[in-house]
């Protein structure tokens, strides 16, 4: 039986081997390829030749199906699998479906609960500030309640799952704030 890296370099070369067009050459370079590839996932099946292979095969049009029962089958008691699950307190950003909300009422209500004083020298400040960049001021808020709203969905996963990471952690900053019964301080 030849290594897996054996076997994947020759996949590889039947791969390479492939031209533009129909011929008999290509189809029996398809054919080695796949068939490699498949004998690569059926001998070696937790491997990176493995991975390999079955990059291969989606380039070669084929929907490869590696099972993750290994993986995923865990015995349980019969009292744990009856249990309820019940959902875990963190959240969870794994998932790109699921994006956390920023709390923009707890926000506006820490502003209002600000002492009146405070309030003012801030707004004086933004006066000020308005007065030297104008406009431009606003640009990094306008991208905050955009990038916390609408238009997450168009950034990347990893941009994504870092802007809810960073609007959690807001989230719980707010919560925390308003437990304490101020603003900020």
């Amino acid at each position: 039986m030849a290594s897996a890296e054996k076997l994947l370099h020759e996949a590889q070369y039947a791969f390479q081997s492939i031209s533009f067009g129909e011929s008999r050459a290509n189809d029996r370079n398809r054919a080695r390829a796949r068939s490699l590839c498949r004998e690569i996932i059926r001998n070696h099946p937790a491997t990176m030749e493995s991975a390999e292979a079955h990059a291969i095969l989606r380039r070669l049009g084929d929907e490869a199906y590696a099972s993750a029962m290994g993986l995923q089958h865990v015995h349980t008691s019969q009292q744990e699998h009856h249990q309820v699950p019940r959902p875990d307190p963190e959240i969870r950003l794994g998932d790109d479906a699921q994006t956390e909300t920023f709390n923009w009422a707890g926000l506006m209500s820490l502003l209002f609960m600000m002492p009146k004083l405070v309030f003012g020298i801030g707004a004086f400040a933004a006066f000020l500030l308005f007065g030297l960049f104008g406009w431009f001021l606003f640009l990094p808020l306008l991208a905050f309640v955009l990038l916390t709203g609408p238009f997450r969905q168009m950034l990347k996963p990893e941009q994504r799952k870092e802007m809810n990471t960073f609007v959690a952690k807001a989230n719980a900053f707010i919560e925390e704030q308003r437990q304490k019964g101020g603003g900020f301080s």
